[in-house]
């Protein structure tokens, strides 16, 4: 274990408030609301609480493997619109974030000046990419909070000395708990990286020279730390914990068909996270990059102090690289997936994120280095001139973060142009206003933000996957049935048959397109982009 003097607790309002603005302004221009993923969240979220919301959508009706988020968000859309959630969310996120950043960046000492800086680094680097695509800063979402208590118990573990009582590694359980209880890949990755952590330092040959009596103590004493921290943490976790185990190990399904829901998710649905295969080489790139940074400042460090906290820092993020290299081992291929052995299993083992950790621990890393090499360079410049040094970096890296998330702010989540949004907005309060609520809609593949403006169900949505198999199987159904695996099943100009063989195998009551026209049909809506048809007009 990590045995330097513990420190004592202290919170320091002024960095954590200066980093909570940094990191809120980053994530709105970045991102803004509705975000990637919070048409997602956020509705599921209000539909946890709302069964009259979206009545009829599958997807917000499929087991929930984030309940934890889901009841408490979920509360709050009963009194504020979804956009006020989103927005207070993000900063409440980002002020949990800059409190565990706060505390990892004080284990580094790199003081107030330092806490911005690295924290400004840690966000630029976050633009430039990860491995499997990754990302802290950029929407409300459960994993967000889950990162900054992870920072905050991970630096409770970093300043945890050899004479640490067990009310201290209680506290950094209960820290790792709630995090993986908000979102349980990020807390449980984080347990499992600190424990190798610990094993290792014993294991290590540096303990191979203590005495046999007191390696005995010191393995006993490793071994209660670790039961402490690891119960209470599981303590605190069980309830997110236990709806993701049951989703996980769910056996309604036969063993064919919980491999083969595993193998939409990995290989398919979530293969830019999750298969290793389908990585950019410029994502490999990237990281080596970053691990050569890490390498040359952390010898430059080390070279120039012992740097303890370093040192366990470091065996961490060597925790989490093993833990990855066992993930592209698992995930490699050059060949249909069905044809590996063991197909089944390898996509079991990857639907848990092996990439998550180090995506990352790689940029958080490379920020602490880099920062703390450049604050002991500066020691040797005048005192003056390091102090105007000083308090202007932390100004200059919020500027330049700023600047750089407004300028490579991504694509807005329905795929579509700027241009098409005012549009898609109009077509979805119309829909809002004038469908009955418990409308059943067919959309575009790319309408992810359909149930966030226009309230109401979707027959199918590629963005909304189910977590559970059974969900899963139901989702590819539901997207073969409309073609968007086979284009050419739908051809652009439909008959009122269609519609009507579209509503009794569907059961949906409208369509929303911009692609395609009904003939003989005048749709119920339009504007210069979106037609809506009204399927019951066909039926009888």
């Amino acid at each position: 274990m990590c045995d330097h003097a513990p420190r004592p607790v202290r919170v320091d309002l002024l960095p954590i408030l200066l980093v909570t603005v940094m990191f809120t302004g980053f994530s709105l221009l970045r991102a803004p609301v509705p975000g990637v993923n919070e048409p997602h969240y956020l509705c599921k979220a209000r539909a946890t609480w709302d069964y009259g919301y979206c009545a009829g959508d599958f997807f917000l009706a499929s087991q929930s493997a984030h309940s934890v988020f889901f009841w408490v968000v979920g509360y709050f859309t009963q009194s504020w619109s979804l956009e006020t959630i989103a927005v207070g969310g993000r900063v409440i996120s980002a002020f949990v974030l800059a409190w565990g950043w706060v505390a990892l960046s004080r284990a580094f000492s790199l003081g107030r000046d330092g806490t911005v800086v690295s924290a400004g680094l840690l966000a630029a680097i976050t633009l430039t990419g990860t491995l499997s695509g990754e990302w802290i800063l950029g929407g409300f979402e459960s994993k967000v909070p889950a990162w900054g208590l992870g920072f905050a118990g991970l630096a409770g573990w970093l300043t945890t000395g050899g004479t640490a009582t067990w009310r201290r590694w209680r506290n950094i359980g209960a820290l790792l708990g709630l995090s993986t209880a908000a979102h349980p890949v990020v807390g449980a990755w984080f347990l499992i990286a600190i424990s190798m952590s610990e094993l290792a330092q014993f294991l290590s040959p540096v303990a191979q020279w203590i005495e046999t009596d007191r390696k005995s103590r010191v393995f006993k004493s490793a071994a209660s730390s670790l039961f402490i921290m690891n119960g209470t943490a599981l303590i605190v976790a069980l309830p997110g914990v236990i709806p993701a185990l049951k989703i996980a190990i769910s056996s309604d399904l036969s063993q064919w068909e919980r491999g083969n829901a595993n193998r939409i998710q990995v290989f398919l649905r979530l293969k830019h996270h999750l298969d290793p295969a389908y990585f950019p080489p410029a994502a490999w790139i990237h990281s080596t990059v970053l691990i050569t940074v890490i390498g040359y400042c952390s010898w430059r460090l080390l070279k120039s102090s012992r740097h303890r906290v370093l040192r366990c820092h470091l065996l961490l993020l060597a925790a989490a690289i093993i833990v990855a290299a066992v993930g592209v081992a698992v995930g490699s291929h050059n060949s249909p997936v069905v044809h590996l052995p063991h197909w089944s299993w390898r996509a079991f083992l990857l639907k848990f994120y092996p990439f998550r950790l180090i995506d990352i621990l790689l940029p958080v890393t490379a920020a602490l280095t880099a920062t703390a090499l450049v604050l002991n360079t500066l020691k040797s410049h005048p005192a003056g001139t390091g102090r105007a040094i000083h308090g202007f970096l932390p100004a200059a890296f919020t500027l330049a973060v700023f600047v750089a998330s407004w300028v490579l702010k991504p694509a807005p989540p329905d795929g579509g142009s700027l241009e098409d949004d005012s549009t898609w907005k109009s077509a979805c309060k119309w829909i809002r206003n004038e469908t009955p609520k418990d409308s059943l809609f067919v959309t575009p593949r790319e309408a992810a933000t359909f149930k966030w403006y226009a309230e109401r169900a979707q027959f199918v949505c590629y963005k909304d996957c189910p977590q559970d198999g059974a969900g899963i199987l139901e989702w590819q159904r539901r997207l073969r049935d409309l073609g968007w695996m086979r284009p050419l099943q739908l051809q652009r100009a439909l008959k009122p048959s269609d519609l009507t063989w579209m509503q009794h195998h569907m059961q949906m009551t409208h369509l929303i397109t911009r692609d395609h026209v009904v003939t003989s049909q005048t749709p119920v809506y339009e504007n210069t982009v979106w037609r809506i048809y009204d399927v019951k007009q066909n039926c009888p």
